[in-house]
């Protein structure tokens, strides 16, 4: 689902809960694969009255909103990925950190600022945080994952040049936004991810576990 529907923004989970709701509306399982490679569904439609309350309905239970009793699924169920030193040693080799996600800014933020305690000390700002409906510096929205614009808008930033940014991620979405911004690309995790057409220059690693990004 998350591969071959990249062209929808299968980067969240209202967005795959439309994409799976049309399915089931429109095709048989078995012809699911066709009609995703070939887009016979409509885009969707991010402003409708459909759209915006199934997103709401996410944003409330992983925020822990009412009617979910004040705690959700962040707080109770989100596992951290790397060791408490992880953040900390990699402080240690000056390296410059920001954030691209697909979630929105109210979500990314308590993930990051209030759960993980990594703004201020290890991400210098919000400011380096990319979410959905982030603006540059014109205003103009910054497109998702796949496109490359999050990334390329965080180098500027973060003030670096491409050959000096890696990023890592662990969905298809991730890879191709690294690819087509021409940035190293690390992959975390066992997902599959279908490369192709990488230019000349692109590097691309894959760990199995975050923490062994730095020696310890």
């Amino acid at each position: 689902m998350r591969t071959k529907g990249l062209s929808y923004g299968v980067n969240n989970d209202w967005n795959v809960t439309w994409l799976l709701m049309a399915l089931v509306k429109k095709f048989p399982k078995d012809n699911w694969e066709e009609a995703l490679t070939h887009k016979r569904l409509a885009q969707i439609q991010p402003d409708s009255k459909e759209f915006i309350k199934m997103k709401d309905f996410f944003q409330n239970l992983y925020l822990g909103k009412p009617s979910f009793n004040g705690q959700g699924l962040i707080d109770t169920a989100e596992k951290k990925m790397y060791t408490d030193a992880f953040f900390p040693r990699l402080k240690t080799f000056g390296v410059k950190m920001a954030v691209v996600t697909s979630r929105p800014a109210d979500e990314a933020l308590y993930t990051l600022k209030v759960v993980n305690g990594l703004v201020g000390e290890f991400i210098e700002s919000e400011h380096f945080i990319i979410s959905v409906g982030s603006q540059n510096s014109s205003g103009q929205l910054i497109a998702e994952k796949p496109s490359p614009e999050p990334i390329l808008e965080c180098i500027k930033r973060l003030s670096v040049g491409l050959n000096e940014g890696v990023y890592i991620g662990n969905s298809s979405s991730d890879y191709l936004a690294a690819r087509e911004a021409g940035v190293d690309f690390i992959q975390v995790g066992s997902s599959r991810i279908e490369r192709a057409k990488e230019p000349q220059g692109f590097h691309y690693f894959k760990l199995e576990n975050v923490n062994r990004l730095v020696p310890f």
